[in-house]
């Protein structure tokens, strides 16, 4: 009896033993049972992901990847096929323990035991997938207060490659810098700052109107032939959105348009459509002159139609359909199409062609 006692406590202190050796990934994702299961760097800028450890999944979607030595600090993720769970380790962890659904990991509904970095950046990466931080918040927070590898991370998840966010890249750049100023990811984040930042230096020199300029006034008819000014709309946040019917870009777009009006339309947001339709004068050299009354009403009538059918709801819609020969275009340099500027309250450029990250710049300025 002492004999087996003695065996069983045996076991028992080698199995603690071998579980202590190495550095263990392991978890419970539920409904991912018997698969693969892949613990990768994640390198967002250069998209070159690579898999440093494996394992399986068991018949209840337990795992556990044991590896010689812990990873270096940097962000990482544990995919599941075709689903992923994002870690930001700081390279003093003994270990990392995740939970959660493989069908709601891309919500961030997981929790991560033995990284207090990893834990603190995806519960704000809820947050804010939930409705509970906006834009404008996440912004302040990770240029002020975030942790600056989880500033780094979500600035790039949240705001990505947009040039006009090349200001907020720059501040977390430094902040990342600063803290982790020896690590590859440190130096690749940097450059990447710094390349956002030229581009966006480029785009504005080229401008003929710039952010920070008051928006220069715009007065044309309205479908009914009521001319309406931009400036009357001071006080509100306003999308000036040069379109037209014709424009297959601007038609693919004009959903997401319609579907931030109708979020924040009560809070001020509200949409200036200039129209690009109609017939320019090297367009009208094609035409006789006893055609160019139907001709003109077919263009009308294609722009009404277009706002019809894509539910553009606003009543602020104006056009001269002289086409390309828009004096608005031209006041705005717009030489192409979907082009749009985002003004603030003041009636000042805020923001230029803010299209992947509409919802964020009215955000950010309500």
């Amino acid at each position: 009896m002492r004999a087996l006692l003695y065996l069983v406590i045996l076991s028992t202190f080698l199995a603690v033993s071998c579980e202590e050796k190495g550095y263990h990934i392991k978890g419970q994702v539920d409904n991912a049972e018997n698969l693969t299961v892949y613990f990768d760097k994640v390198d967002l800028i250069n998209n070159a992901n690579s898999i440093v450890a494996k394992g399986d999944t068991d018949g209840s979607g337990k795992f556990d990847i044991l590896m010689e030595t812990p990873p270096d600090a940097g962000p990482y993720r544990i995919r599941i096929g075709a689903k992923s769970a994002y870690l930001l380790l700081d390279g003093q962890e003994t270990g990392i323990s995740l939970n959660g659904d493989i069908n709601t990991l891309s919500k961030y509904d997981y929790s991560v035991t033995g990284s207090e970095t990893s834990a603190n950046y995806v519960n704000m990466m809820g947050s804010f997938l939930r409705g509970e931080k906006k834009a404008a918040d996440m912004q302040q927070y990770l240029v002020n207060e975030a942790e600056p590898m989880t500033a780094f991370m979500m600035a790039l998840q949240l705001f990505g490659g947009s040039p006009e966010m090349a200001d907020l890249h720059l501040k977390v750049a430094e902040r990342l810098k600063q803290n982790h100023g020896d690590e590859e990811f440190t130096t690749q984040y940097a450059g990447f700052a710094d390349a956002m930042n030229k581009e966006y230096l480029r785009k504005m020199s080229m401008e003929k109107v710039k952010i920070g300029e008051k928006a220069p006034d715009i007065v044309l008819p309205n479908p009914q032939g009521k001319n309406m000014k931009l400036s009357d709309l001071k006080g509100k946040i306003v999308l000036l959105d040069f379109w037209a019917s014709w424009c297959g870009p601007c038609r693919r777009e004009n959903p997401n348009v319609v579907r931030v009006y109708d979020k924040y339309k009560e809070q001020g947001f509200t949409v200036f459509s200039v129209s690009l339709d109609g017939l320019d004068e090297r367009t009208k050299r094609r035409f006789q002159e006893n055609m160019l009354a139907d001709q003109m009403k077919s263009q009308k009538k294609r722009w009404l139609d277009a706002i019809a059918k894509d539910n553009l709801k606003w009543d602020t819609h104006v056009s001269d359909l002289k086409k390309w020969d828009s004096a608005a275009a031209a006041t705005y340099g717009v030489r192409s199409i979907p082009r749009t500027f985002l003004l603030d309250r003041d009636g000042n450029i805020a923001y230029i062609n803010p299209r992947r990250n509409l919802e964020q710049a009215v955000q950010a300025l309500l």
